[in-house]
This record gives structure tokens, sequence and C-alpha cells, in this order.
């Protein structure tokens, strides 16, 4: 940060009063409790000092952020100046800075280690910073300053980025309703804080029913060939749940997936599929269809009252793609060959369930089985085969290591900065000079107080008005935690999405902009995962590979031979991924492309949905609607296409470096790291031209997908 604020919480004094005898009495004073979070951070690099926040400190810091937030937006309101652009537009920008600390911290924590504090103070919090950002983005006051300086934008001599935070800031008043009459206005600060509630209510009752879920198995030939350490795995969770023997399977994907994969037990898959695929949707408290349905009708309203005729179309008009029109389009041209593919491959996966000597309707729960039955008779390629080579401090390493070719980064990890769970590490990045680049927090293991699958924070973001402030970042996951007998060894897929993760997590480190809010990831929706798809392209590139797939016990790297047979084996099935991907994202333009609320409850609207683009019955999409935490309590509303776009994007992109016969090539590697490290300060179209030199184009996606016509 560019400067610390120290604001102390109230401070209580307890008194404890003892009687001597009975006459003496004498009074003792308590230390005042200094919330940390409010303090100055005397820390490596300005992290936060996690060994000191309490749960409880969160509530009273981001109320004391918003306390001090109003007060500086009140002072440039009142500021008797003419307006100008350092006295409103980056006043404005640098406001709040208390509040965003406590804020990043939080968002982080919650996510990622909750508790039952935790927990309810996101459910009080939420709805306040819903109403505090509502009453500042409708000051009328203070965008009448803002309106006065962009219309003399052209006259004013702004730098290009000057006039890019400008233009967003403008932006960000219009889109949240700063024009409509008081009556409107009061309507929609409504709609955003009861979103804001149902947003918060839906991710909790996931990760209720994510946790509640159980299925103890008694008979290990249920588990047919389950490697070792998935099944030492089962044993410790079944431990845990109070069982004397046997395995505990959950729905956190490190459990439910080798199970799926290796059991032989086919009612039992179908036992935990129905339970990973009815989440939310049992009828019980935890069932997420209401909590959801009154989102879409909210945001319909919220689109009409904003003037427009669909949520979607208010979302996308800040995007890439601009128009529903232009992404249901895009999702079509891959569907086609997506679902081709897909339904040849179905075949081959019922012949195979056939000569099993089962007559029975091949099951969705049957899929995975008979993926990895195709891969190891089909392909001579059994993934337990690699998983040795992918332990995940290797694979980590091979991230860091990729950075340093690509952009001369290394990564020393500090032992001597705070965390928040004994899970994390920690590591400073520093660039080919040994000058601090940033910090980036680490923390790999699944555990019931995560919530679900993989993502990046920023704990502070980039900026640079005054002078350098550096970024912290995180990277979380939901692998299998390690063992006593075992180490944690990742399949393709998870080494992929440690990839992924870091490829966001390098877009924020790398950042080398002049204003925070458009530094890093703050870019449209179907632009941001560009930069981290983009990254997985190398990570199972030989070349790559012989720098850090090596054997865990052995050292040895991973055979070229093994990575053939893994390259051909892992192209199997993608038109069941791709298919899976695409109906999930059908279904997120549909319930956002609707004008009014839908006569349909959800799982008709859902059903309808599928049929309309004729998905298979074997096939359901990624996320069903009432565990589709991406659209209804993360940031992708009308957004979960963008996966599909900047795949196109980073598919095109890495054909760059092919291009030149060295997928590590400097010179290109210059060229993009100049694009990520730019941010928001253009547009995700002018920064891809720039680097590519054109529009991007989808065959070299078709391409690599391979899809069978």
């Amino acid at each position: 940060m560019k400067k610390a604020f120290i604001i102390f919480s109230a401070i209580i004094f307890s008194f404890q009063c003892t009687h001597k005898k009975d006459t003496m009495k004498t009074e003792t004073k308590s230390k005042p409790e200094i919330n940390p979070i409010l303090t100055d951070w005397d820390t490596p690099f300005g992290t936060a000092p996690f060994d000191k926040i309490k749960s409880e400190d969160y509530l009273p810091a981001i109320e004391s952020g918003m306390k001090e937030h109003d007060l500086e937006i009140k002072n440039i309101v009142n500021n008797k100046d003419k307006p100008t652009f350092s006295n409103t537009i980056i006043a404005f920008e640098t406001s709040g800075k208390l509040l965003k600390r406590a804020s990043l911290l939080f968002d982080a924590v919650e996510s990622a280690n909750t508790n039952d504090v935790l927990k309810a103070t996101s459910k009080k919090i939420r709805p306040e910073l819903s109403s505090h950002y509502d009453k500042i983005k409708m000051n009328k006051k203070l965008f009448e300053r803002i309106d006065k300086i962009y219309k003399q934008k052209d006259k004013l001599g702004l730098s290009s980025e000057d006039k890019k935070l400008l233009e967003e800031t403008y932006k960000i008043f219009i889109r949240s309703g700063i024009n409509l009459a008081d009556k409107k206005q009061e309507r929609l600060k409504k709609i955003n804080k009861r979103l804001s509630e149902l947003s918060q209510q839906f991710g909790d009752n996931l990760l209720e029913e994510t946790n509640n879920f159980e299925l103890h198995v008694t008979n290990k030939n249920d588990l047919g060939e389950m490697p070792d350490n998935f099944i030492e795995a089962a044993a410790i969770e079944s431990k845990k749940r109070g069982h004397k023997t046997g395995w505990s399977f959950t729905l956190q994907r490190p459990s439910i997936y080798p199970f799926l994969d290796y059991s032989t037990n086919r009612n039992l898959r179908e036992k935990i599929y129905k339970g990973y695929t009815n989440r939310a949707n049992n009828g019980n408290k935890f069932d997420n269809k209401k909590v959801l349905e009154e989102m879409v009708t909210l945001r319909i309203e919220k689109a009409h009252i904003l003037g427009y005729d669909t949520y979607s179309d208010f979302i996308l008009s800040d995007n890439m793609a601009q128009t529903p029109d232009k992404v249901y389009k895009l999702l079509m041209k891959v569907w086609k060959p997506a679902l081709k593919t897909a339904k040849y491959d179905r075949e081959l996966l019922v012949k195979m369930m056939k000569e099993d000597g089962i007559s029975d309707k091949f099951r969705a729960s049957d899929w995975r089985y008979y993926v990895r039955q195709i891969r190891s008779k089909k392909y001579s390629f059994n993934e337990d085969q690699t998983r040795p080579y992918f332990e995940v401090n290797a694979v980590r390493n091979g991230a860091f290591t990729l950075a340093n070719k690509l952009f001369g980064l290394t990564f020393k990890e500090r032992k001597d900065i705070a965390i928040w769970h004994k899970d994390q590490e920690v590591f400073e990045v520093l660039d080919d000079t040994g000058k601090h680049v940033g910090i980036i927090y680490m923390d790999f293991f699944a555990r019931p107080s995560k919530k679900g699958g993989a993502w990046m924070n920023e704990l502070r973001m980039q900026s640079n008005i005054d002078k350098f402030i550096t970024p912290i970042v995180t990277n979380n996951f939901n692998f299998p935690a390690p063992t006593k007998n075992n180490p944690s060894l990742l399949s393709f897929s998870q080494a992929q999405t440690v990839f992924h993760e870091f490829g966001h997590g390098l877009h924020g480190l790398l950042s080398n902009v002049k204003y925070a809010s458009l530094s890093g990831t703050n870019v449209p929706r179907d632009f941001v995962e560009f930069p981290s798809q983009v990254i997985e392209n190398w990570m199972s590139e030989p070349q790559v590979l012989k720098l850090y797939a090596k054997h865990y016990k052995t050292g040895e790297v991973i055979p070229s031979e093994m990575v053939k047979k893994m390259n051909a084996a892992n192209g199997f099935d993608v038109g069941f991924r791709t298919v899976e991907y695409l109906a999930a994202s059908f279904l997120d333009m549909d319930w956002h492309s609707l004008y009014e609320a839908p006569k349909e409850k959800t799982i008709e609207f859902e059903n309808s949905s599928m049929k309309k683009i004729g998905l298979i019955d074997e096939i359901i999409p990624r996320y069903r609607s009432t565990y589709f935490a991406h659209i209804f309590s993360g940031g992708y509303s009308a957004g979960y296409y963008s996966y599909l776009w900047s795949e196109i994007l980073d598919a095109d992109a890495f054909e760059a470096f092919k291009e030149t016969g060295d997928v590590l090539n400097p010179e290109v590697a210059k060229r993009y790291k100049k694009l990520i490290s730019s941010g928001g300060t253009k547009s995700g179209m002018e920064l891809y031209k720039e680097f590519r030199g054109r529009e991007p184009k989808i065959e070299a996606l078709l391409k690599r997908k391979g899809f069978k016509y």
C-alpha cells in the first residue's frame, strides 16, 4: 500500500475490583485491544500479519473502512476547488484504501479457510458493502464533478492511461444507474442488496451440501484398482467421520473423481454421482432452487431498470463479446463438432461396457470409469503411471521454471511471512536482476473450510501513482493432501490447473501500470481467462515437461514414450469435456437472456435449455443450476462462455510461439509479457492485436481439439 492508515477500534478497558479485607480497593486496566488489520504493518513487503489477525477482526475492520471511505468521498464532493483530474478522478481512485485492504484480506480468507465467525461476518457485511458502494456510485454531486471532467477529456492533455481511467470511472457510475430517477435508484439499491444476500446464501448452501455427503464403503473389492494414495486418504476420511473401518468418499473432487474412475461397483458409482449432481437440489434447508429463481428474477428487473432487455445484454455490453447473439453464435460454432465427437466416443464406451458383460443402459456415472478403460486398452496409457511424475511440489516448481524461462522470474520461499493456514506456502518473486516483483501465496489441498474449485485472489494490487506498489496474489486449489505414506500426486488435468491459476497469478504479478483499478486482472470478464489458459499450453510440451516432470522417488524425467501416450490418451474424451463445458455456458446464457421471469421452475427450465441444444442423456452440464457457483455466487453471470472466448485467444497466441519453432521464443515472450503487464489500460482486442498483429482466429482451437466432423 502507498500509505497505511492507523485507526484504532473502540478501546475497552476492563476493571477488576479486588477487596483487601474490607478497606482496600484496587483497579487494574487491561491492555487496549488493537485490531491488527487497522494498524501499520511492520512486516516483509507489507504482507498481512495473519498470525495476529483473528476471525473477529474482519467485521470491525471493514466497518471502519466504510466509515473512512465515506469521509474521503465527502471530502471530494465538498472540495470548493473546480473539479480536476487530480482532485476528483485520482482522489476517487485512491479513496477507500483501508476498506480495500480489509475486504481483500477477508475475501481471500473466507473463501479458503472459513469458519462460523467468518460465515456470520460474510452474511452481515456483504449487503452492507453493496449498500455502501451503491451510495457512492449513485452520489449525484460526486458524479457532477466526474461528468464535468469527462466532458473535457479531449482537452485536458491526458495520457492514454489517464484517459482510460477517466472513461472507466465514468462508466462505473453510468452502469450503476446514476442517471436514473430517485425512485428507480432506490429500487436498484434494494435489488443489489438482496442479490448480495442471495449470492452469499447460494454459496453457503453449496458448501454445506458438499461437506454433508458421505459414501462409506466397507468392501475393498468395490474400490477396484484404485491407487494406494486414494485408498489411504479415504481410510483417513472414514476415521475422521467416526468409522472404525472402511473408506469414506466425499463430494470433494479429489475424493469423488477417483471413485468414479476406479470403483467396479456401478450402483455405488451411481450413488455418489447423484449425490454430486443433486447438490442443493434435495428439498432441504440447503436447497438452492428458490434462491437462484429469485436471483434470476431480480437480475431481469435490474436490467430493465438500467435500460437493457436482458441481464446478458447488460453484462455483455461491457465485454469483448458485446452481445448475446455473438456469444450464442460462438458457442454453437464449437457445439456441433464437439457434440458429434462426444457421441462417437459414447459408442466406444458403450461397446466396452457390453464387453464387460453389462447389457444395462449406459449411465452418465459410467463415463469416467470407461474412459479410463479406453485409455488403458486403446492407448496403452494408465494415468497412475504418470502421477508419480506430477508430485504437487514438482508441478509447482515446473510453473516457476516456466516463468523463469519466459520472463526471467525466480521464486524464493519465505518462511518469515505469516500465513492463514498451515498448508500455505509463500514465495517472493524476483526479476532477472534480483529486484523484488511481488509475493505469491500457494494453497494446494482440499479441506471442508475451503470452497470448491481453484482460483486466484489479489491481496494487494499493483499501482504506481506516487511510488511503485508491488502486487500480492494467492493461488488456491483443492488437491488431495499428502498422507503419512504417500505424497500428493496429481493427475494431468490437476497439473494443468496449477499452470492455469499460476497464469492468473502472473497476470497480477507482472502488472506494470499506474492505477490499481486498471492493473493485473482488472480486465473484461471474457479477457481475464486468456492469460491463465495460454500458460496451460506449455505444461505438456515435451521441452517443458523435461524441466519438471520427474519421478518423485527416482528423479527420472518422464519418458518421452510415456508423454506421447499421455498426450494421445488425453486427446480422447475431448468431446465430453467440451460438451459439458458448453452445456453449462448455454445454461448460463439462457438463464440470463430472459426478458421476463420464467414460468418453468429450475429443473424444468434447465431440462428445456439442454433439450434445445440436443444434449445427450449421458452428459450433463459441467455445473447444474443449483450448484453453478460461477454464475450465482461468483462473478461469471452471463460470462461462463468467457473460457471458450479466451481459449480461442490462447490457442491462437500459442501458435505465435510455435510458428517460430521455439515454444520458449524470447522475442515472442517479451511481446506477450507486455500484453499481460498492461492490465486493463487498453481494450482486450487492442492489446491482443498489438501482440499478434491481427485479431485471433478460431482455426487454431479447432485444430488443437481435433474434433471428428
